[in-house]
């Protein structure tokens, strides 16, 4: 089946700008999607359920795509390097609703109050890779998991470094990745970033703060270090 996603004459999302070059839309893309979060996290946020998903996605992506907001409508792989070019099983388009209505169900049943902030964290790698594995929409759906967390965290009386996360997209997409192999999952990688991520205490983003602490400055530089990077995984042929 051919992509009704793509423009016919190149391989390029068909888009509001009428972009036909991958490099330059990737770049408005990321520009716009990052000034409409911040938008949104200034409105609030407290609809942590499937609908809030699309709600969110809609927000950041509508300017770019008509169909933001909107489940895809056919099946999606994309090659991993970690995975020695294989793709991790996303839901198929008809079972979308289903999976996330399942995977929001499990977040929902746990008691989020009363634990510790390392508890906490525990929850959050367990239970937000199952919502990223369905990737129900065509494109950013890591960015749109992302920014959910991020008010689930805040949600609950922490804070998210958001920087940490946006200067870490590669390394965070990648864990995410490793934490959805179904039986072969490694949430390890999910939680070394969010236990430096989730805090008891606001960020302070000023320049005389980020380069006045060495501490924070390696925070954000381990995650871009080529030598963290976990070994390619080969799935087991069913």
């Amino acid at each position: 089946m051919s992509d009704p996603y793509l423009y016919e004459d190149v391989p390029v999302l068909k888009n509001e700008l009428g972009i036909k070059n991958e490099k330059t839309l990737d770049r408005i893309e990321a520009e716009q999607s990052r000034a409409n979060m911040m938008l949104l996290y200034e409105q609030g946020f407290q609809d942590f359920s499937p609908d809030g998903l699309r709600e969110i996605h809609r927000t950041l992506f509508a300017d770019i795509y008509e169909w933001a907001g909107q489940y895809r409508i056919i099946n999606i792989e994309k090659r991993e390097k970690l995975l020695a070019g294989r793709s991790v099983w996303y839901s198929n388009d008809d079972r979308i609703e289903e999976d996330l209505n399942e995977a929001f169900g499990r977040l929902e049943n746990v008691r989020w109050d009363g634990i510790s902030r390392e508890e906490f964290v525990h929850q959050l790698i367990s239970l937000f890779p199952p919502i990223w594995q369905v990737h129900p929409f065509r494109e950013g759906n890591t960015r749109t998991v992302v920014m959910m967390m991020t008010f689930f965290v805040e949600h609950h009386g922490y804070f998210m470094d958001q920087e940490l996360m946006a200067a870490s997209a590669g390394y965070v997409r990648d864990s995410f990745v490793m934490a959805s192999l179904d039986q072969f999952s490694e949430f390890e990688h999910l939680e070394r970033i969010l236990l430096d991520a989730v805090c008891d205490e606001p960020i302070d983003y000023s320049e005389e703060s980020l380069e006045g602490s060495a501490e924070i400055s390696e925070k954000y530089r381990k995650y871009q270090k080529e030598p963290y990077l976990p070994e390619p995984h080969y799935r087991r042929e069913e």
